[in-house]
């Protein structure tokens, strides 16, 4: 019978609960609400920022076009699209706001690399950006720095070589060909102690695959690094809306009429609890769903992520229900609860992750109910749960909250209705 009684009284609950649609919707939507901030922040998965590259190639040479290649084909094409433009069309399009950066490659550009003049390569930025503009500009500086000592090095074989075969030729002759090789390769020789051996010695390996990273257990992307903490946000705001409810059922007289049933008191808690594990385990289903939809969750662990996190939030409405029964009125009970509500949301991980806290924060907070359970939500959809540590921070948080359980029922047969 008393089974009975306790699933009657979270259904009585739980109806009561959809009677206000607008407090369920709010608890419910608020993963949906901070998931997709989430989106917006990852910018819904991308990697790189992108931007738009114009380049406006004035001198029309070898070395100007040789400069607007590599960037095209180089490096900082997986940053920008180059797009060739004249000048003209160049600024209209940075007035209008629709690239990052416009480089003016102006006419004697080669010739000024050579020696035989100066040029000024005019950069026009967006101000509107900051990062892929001021790449551009780093780029820039490397380039007039490279051409410098470029210069000064193989200048003379260089000015041979873009001028272009004598005589208007279409080829280079054999001997002329193999003089410019001999004096190139006696320029190098002869600055052999600065160049070899080289002060830096460059390794490239390939990246280990996704799977043999031996990251730990959370550090996933950006996403996932929040999610499991926006979702405890919301079963902490949700527990501790509900542990309110306590209040109401006093001044409607329903907590009396149910002291003086045969079945105890013990079961109208746990029909409350019961319930609102329900209402957890619902707001549970829209994160984990939300983030199998944009984060990639496997659905191999959205049934374990749902279960504990479910558990988690029947033990916080647990701690929350006896700070309300320990309270002296109801508005002293959500003043109180609030009190408790807010400091382990911010060290708990829920408002920042444990990552991006001082160590000494980071640690506290760990300890504390809910960053117990949140550190083993991220080994779970890291797809890295481990049975022990859940077994253990289960009892951690489990054992203190049935102690809170049986301290709710001697309040409830005490002093809290006739107060």
């Amino acid at each position: 019978m008393t089974g009975r009684f306790i699933a009657a009284t979270a259904l009585k609950d739980v109806r009561r609960q959809l009677a206000d649609p607008v407090g369920l919707l709010i608890w419910m939507g608020l993963p949906l609400a901070i998931g997709g901030l989430i989106v917006l922040v990852t910018a819904g998965g991308e990697g790189s920022p992108r931007g738009r590259l114009l380049v406006a190639d004035e001198d029309e040479s070898l070395l100007s076009g040789l400069v607007g290649g590599a960037a095209a084909q180089g490096p900082m094409a997986e940053l920008f699209d180059v797009t060739p433009v004249d000048p003209d069309e160049g600024r209209r399009i940075m007035d209008a706001g629709d690239a990052s950066a416009l480089v003016v490659l102006p006419a004697g550009l080669q010739d000024a690399v050579l020696g035989k003049g100066t040029a000024e390569i005019r950069l026009v930025t967006n101000p509107a950006q900051r990062i892929l503009p001021g790449m551009v500009e780093e780029a820039l500086e490397i380039a007039v720095e490279l051409a410098f000592y470029g210069e000064r090095l193989l200048g003379e074989p260089a000015r041979r070589i873009l001028d272009g075969p004598p005589d208007d030729g279409s080829f280079f002759s054999d001997d002329a060909v193999a003089e410019l090789t001999i004096a190139i390769n006696t320029r190098l020789r002869e600055l052999g102690d600065t160049l070899s051996p080289p002060l830096l010695t460059v390794e490239l390996v390939d990246p280990p695959d996704a799977d043999e990273t031996d990251a730990p257990p959370g550090a996933v992307d950006l996403g996932m690094l929040f999610l499991p903490g926006m979702i405890f946000l919301s079963i902490l705001f949700t527990a501790q809306g509900m542990s309110g409810d306590v209040w109401n059922e006093k001044r409607l007289g329903t907590l009396r009429r149910a002291a003086a049933a045969p079945p105890p008191m013990a079961a109208v808690l746990a029909g409350k609890l019961l319930a609102g594990g329900a209402v957890v385990g619902a707001v549970a289903v829209v994160g984990v769903a939300l983030g199998m939809v944009v984060l990639d969750l496997s659905p191999l662990h959205a049934p374990l992520a749902v279960l504990w996190i479910t558990f988690a939030g029947a033990v916080m409405l647990s701690y929350f229900v006896l700070l309300q029964l320990l309270a002296s009125g109801q508005q002293a009970g959500g003043m109180l609860s609030n009190l408790v509500l807010f400091p382990i949301v911010m060290l708990g991980g829920s408002f920042f992750p444990f990552e991006a806290m001082p160590e000494w924060m980071a640690a506290v907070g760990r300890r504390t109910p809910n960053g117990l359970a949140l550190v083993r939500l991220k080994e779970i959809v890291a797809g890295q749960p481990d049975p022990g540590g859940l077994l253990a921070a289960a009892l951690a948080i489990g054992l203190p909250a049935a102690a809170a359980f049986a301290l709710s029922v001697r309040r409830l047969r005490g002093g809290f209705l006739v107060s």
